[in-house]
């Protein structure tokens, strides 16, 4: 699935730059996601004429946030893209409509030919906006009228469920491996911390999602962590939902168990030969049931250094 970035949803709806730039973060957020599914978010190479405020166009807005979001979103919408308008598919003499709006070279006409072809594309939309449901109903009027579902997100998480869905089930530890590895990019897998599942574990299909959500978290982490190392109000939230109360996702382990298991729970630092880690912190999978798996690793010494994970295996306590 492709993603194209509908620009009808910058409309100057915008009240001020601080809730612009709430939601480019999140549109920068879900082309992050989509990278993670090797899906690509395709923008229209005129979208930075778009309006923020009736006095504000989008480029002028992108100028005045801070350099670091600002040069990576002029980046894309002015200069890298992709754009899908470099090889639309569908023609501008046709004539495409969503209630009231004509949607003929849009990003949203382009999305409904390609559905109506079987070209797998949705939309992502900027919240808040007039463009805030899914399914839209594209309707193509020519000598027959044909409506046309197209799917559009505008939060984070509905964008990955999609993604997840979409994505071919996984059949094999080794699997799971390489889409780990490829899809949590701020996360730093030791090269052997698969093993424990690789060697003679048998492959359970069950757990695949589980694992999956619990390195998604950690991973979403190391993007929410500001530059003096605190917990951005986003981090925050994320952790106090998967890292307390008692069904939580992640713990330490007791004293008892760091104790008794201290050697276990040691493992080879990746990145420094001759050094250990102890990483006693974990996440559950199957905390009570027959088949409990766990995902140890170890947290960053300093801001900016890299998450471990260096265990993902059946659970190492008994």
């Amino acid at each position: 699935m492709d993603l194209l970035l509908n620009e009808l949803s910058v409309h100057g709806q915008f009240p001020d730059i601080s809730a612009f730039k709430a939601a480019i973060d999140r549109v920068m957020d879900m082309r992050a996601i989509a990278r993670e599914f090797n899906c690509r978010l395709y923008a229209h190479r005129n979208i930075t004429n778009s309006q923020v405020r009736a006095d504000l166009s989008l480029y002028e807005a992108l100028h005045t946030l801070p350099r670091d979001t600002r040069g990576a979103v002029v980046g894309w919408l002015s200069k890298r893209g992709p754009f899908w308008d470099d090889d639309a598919k569908h023609d501008s003499n046709d004539y495409f409509e969503c209630g009231d709006d004509v949607v003929t070279d849009t990003a949203v006409g382009e999305a409904a030919y390609c559905a109506m072809v079987g070209i797998d594309r949705s939309l992502v939309s900027l919240s808040p906006s007039d463009w805030e449901y899914s399914p839209l109903t594209v309707r193509l009027v020519s000598d027959n009228v044909t409506d046309i579902a197209v799917q559009n997100y505008w939060h984070q998480q509905e964008l990955i469920t999609a993604l997840q869905a979409a994505q071919p089930p996984i059949a094999s530890w080794s699997e799971l491996e390489a889409v780990a590895r490829f899809r949590f990019q701020r996360l730093s897998f030791s090269v052997d911390c698969f093993q424990p599942l690789l060697n003679g574990q048998p492959f359970l299909p069950g757990k695949t999602d589980a694992i999956l959500s619990r390195l998604d978290v950690l991973n979403q982490l190391m993007g929410l962590i500001g530059a003096a190392g605190q917990w951005l109000p986003t981090g925050q939230a994320l952790y106090q939902k998967h890292f307390t109360g008692d069904n939580a996702w992640f713990s330490d382990s007791s004293d008892t168990e760091k104790h008794s298991y201290r050697n276990e729970l040691t493992f080879p630092h990746p990145d420094a030969h001759g050094r250990s880690l102890f990483c006693p912190w974990h996440g559950k999978v199957g905390k009570t049931s027959k088949t409990p798996y766990r995902i140890h690793f170890a947290w960053p010494e300093y801001p900016g250094d890299p998450l471990y994970v260096v265990y993902v295996g059946w659970k190492i306590t008994v």
